[in-house]
């Protein structure tokens, strides 16, 4: 099983984009789409709620677009904020919001019991629920699924939440998790493997938060390639569901990388598949896309240290001789003009859903390039051969300060963080929550900062040899 949980916190996507998105997908080898989105509150701060005729008639499209396509939907429900384990009037109203949707078709429910409070004895009465839930929808329906989503979902050591959790859960519910960390730079076949000792032998369910950019991430549009995931993961977990970004047009990107790895792992080739996307998703506006997608290549799965631009820019910095350092900056040039395209008025301004999508990072990113491409030309100023001309280069300095100024007032990610954080919720040896910090903050790491610094730099490096001469 390969597809997408839509479980971000923020806006839900809409229904017609949930349809695009499953038909996009179901066209990659992706055979399973979940409904599980924080933003809606009757799935989670108002559970109790019940949907409306309309909302049934909704799920029923989506559960009759999956069965066409051959993907499995889920609806999963989050009552842990409040919900009595053992009452048996909260049970009844949790059974109450699943029967209609049995009716519409839908056959797998997920209990999320994510993001919640841990307290003594939580694990029995969780897996209480969980086998008493699991009954009824049985009695109802043959072949219904229940997955659970645990309070603790991160680690590959056994808690004794996890330990007694799994004690009482029923032997053919699966249980998801998404890898060392919330957000996992990698996951490997080994870590999966050791999770499943920790939850009992229980089939799992990775839940892999890429290339989701809710809360403390939203600043970031989460545009490379799946990566960093063992070839034979798939061997040892049930499925891997993705989570995507509030932006459902820009999140197909990663999710059709995504979709040529979990569809054949040994084959993958991360760039032509990160390539085919860009086109998939991009259509007529593929340069405006491709060009703001290099810049917005980081994130939880890469650093941006790692990024094109960003060993370029490092690079003019590392002493180059005079020819090298020439053609270093033509190239830095080159990816700095075609981010330029990304901010072109006619793509913000077409009506595209994705270019409505990205525009902040889009706008941003006009903003990197004119600050980087104002720090070339100073730099360029200061490397002549017959030396630089002061009045020019004093003004080439002045349009590298108001622009960098510029570039470093917007509030998006592009080119790199200037400060960035990630929910790099990890386990300590003994199984107990922990923060990794060097894992959860990113800083001083955009690539237009390095380079207006280091043009500056030069600048002030010939000023000092003019004033000394």
């Amino acid at each position: 099983m390969r597809g997408v949980i839509e479980g971000f916190y923020g806006a839900p996507w809409s229904h017609e984009a949930r349809l695009h998105a499953i038909e996009f997908l179901a066209r990659r080898g992706m055979n399973a789409y979940v409904y599980a989105p924080k933003g809606d509150p009757r799935h989670r701060s108002r559970w109790r709620e019940p949907y409306d005729a309309a909302d049934a008639e909704r799920f029923r499209a989506l559960a009759e677009a999956c069965a066409a396509r051959d993907t499995r939907f889920g609806f999963a429900v989050s009552p842990g904020l409040d919900i009595d384990y053992q009452d048996a009037a909260d049970r009844a109203v949790l059974l109450g919001k699943l029967v209609p949707l049995l009716d519409a078709g839908v056959a797998w429910f997920v209990l999320a019991l994510d993001d919640i409070p841990l307290r003594p004895g939580l694990g029995p009465d969780q897996a209480a629920l969980t086998t008493w839930l699991l009954t009824e929808l049985a009695n109802r329906v043959d072949g219904v699924r229940l997955s659970v989503v645990p309070t603790e979902y991160v680690g590959t050591r056994p808690s004794e939440y996890l330990s007694e959790l799994a004690k009482s859960l029923p032997d053919d519910v699966d249980v998801m998790w998404t890898g060392p960390t919330v957000c996992s730079p990698r996951i490997t076949a080994a870590g999966a493997r050791a999770w499943q000792d920790a939850i009992g032998g229980h089939a799992t369910i990775l839940w892999d938060n890429y290339p989701v950019n809710d809360t403390i991430m939203a600043k970031e549009l989460h545009l490379g390639a799946y990566r960093g995931r063992d070839a034979d993961l798939s061997d040892v977990v049930e499925g891997v569901l993705c989570n995507p970004m509030v932006q459902p047009r820009a999140s197909l990107v990663a999710l059709a990388t995504a979709a040529a790895f979990l569809r054949d792992p040994n084959s993958y080739d991360e760039t032509s598949a990160w390539e085919e996307a860009i086109a998939a998703v991009g259509g007529v506006y593929t340069s405006h896309l491709r060009a703001l997608a290099f810049a917005c290549m980081d994130g939880p799965l890469r650093a941006p240290e790692s990024t094109e631009l960003r060993r370029r820019v490092d690079a003019l910095g590392s002493g180059l001789p005079d020819e090298e350092l020439t053609e270093a900056l033509a190239g830095v040039k080159g990816f700095l003009d075609a981010l330029l395209l990304a901010g072109d008025e006619r793509f913000l301004g077409s009506g595209d859903p994705l270019a409505d999508e990205v525009a902040p990072w889009a706008v941003q990113a006009r903003k990197e390039a004119e600050a980087g491409l104002a720090a070339l030309s100073l730099w360029r100023q200061v490397r002549r051969r017959e030396g630089p001309d002061a009045e020019r280069a004093l003004n080439q300095a002045f349009a590298v300060l108001f622009l960098w100024e510029a570039a470093r007032a917007g509030d998006r990610v592009v080119c790199g963080p200037r400060f960035a954080v990630h929910p790099a919720v990890v386990q300590l040896p003994d199984g107990r929550p922990a923060l990794d910090v060097e894992l959860a903050v990113r800083e001083d790491a955009n690539a237009v900062d390095r380079l207006c610094r280091d043009a500056l730099a030069a600048y002030a490096a010939w000023c000092a040899e003019a004033g000394g001469a």
